[in-house]
């Protein structure tokens, strides 16, 4: 049985911070040192130690989802790869969005619907609320979090709906991801396939 958590409502895309500790993985540099660096140098541009405490295991985990060749693709590529590879990565880290990526907008895509609403999320998130107790437990607060999708430019606001958009890949990220059977969803989460 899947287990969702609510988390994903403080993320952002960390386009920057995944850039950096991809760059040090790079480099071979251990978990360790990439925190002590990123700590000592500020290199998330925090306000507070707090704030680096909370966001490097976020930025961390992420990062953890790609191999070199996506890392190198990170720092190199087009905006577009890097949303797309930046978008995969949160997307593997979190199970509920995930599923309303793959379950609604890649269905409605599919299906010639170009659009979603807030409202076709709020509708996605009551049918998990009668299936899974942890999501009826939500905050309003967290049913409403779209955000992360749109700074992936996967849906692009338009209006009171969101327009959904297929992320673009190069030929490089498209034929490595059909290569690799571990990455081979990426095509499908950024509507590709």
């Amino acid at each position: 049985m899947k287990v969702y958590s609510g988390g994903f409502t403080a993320e952002h895309i960390y386009r920057n911070e995944l850039k950096i500790v991809a760059n040090l993985q790079l480099k071979g540099i251990s978990k360790k040192e990439i925190k002590d660096k990123v700590f000592e140098e500020n290199l998330f541009h925090c306000r507070s130690e707090a704030a680096m405490k909370d966001m490097f295991p976020r930025v961390y985990k992420r990062a953890e989802k790609l191999d070199d060749s996506l890392r190198g693709m990170l720092l190199n590529g087009s905006r577009s790869d890097n949303n797309a590879i930046l978008l995969y990565a949160f997307l593997k880290t979190f199970t509920f969005p995930k599923d309303f990526v793959l379950e609604v907008i890649h269905y409605n895509l599919k299906r010639y619907k170009n659009t979603v609403t807030e409202g076709t999320f709020q509708t996605f998130l009551e049918e998990k609320g009668q299936q899974y107790e942890e999501v009826r437990l939500w905050s309003e607060q967290t049913k409403y979090k779209l955000k992360i999708l749109v700074e992936a430019e996967l849906l692009v606001k338009n209006g009171k709906e969101y327009e959904i958009k297929p992320i673009p890949l190069s030929k490089e990220l498209r034929e490595f991801a059909e290569k690799n059977p571990l990455y081979e969803d990426l095509i499908m989460m950024t509507l590709n396939d």
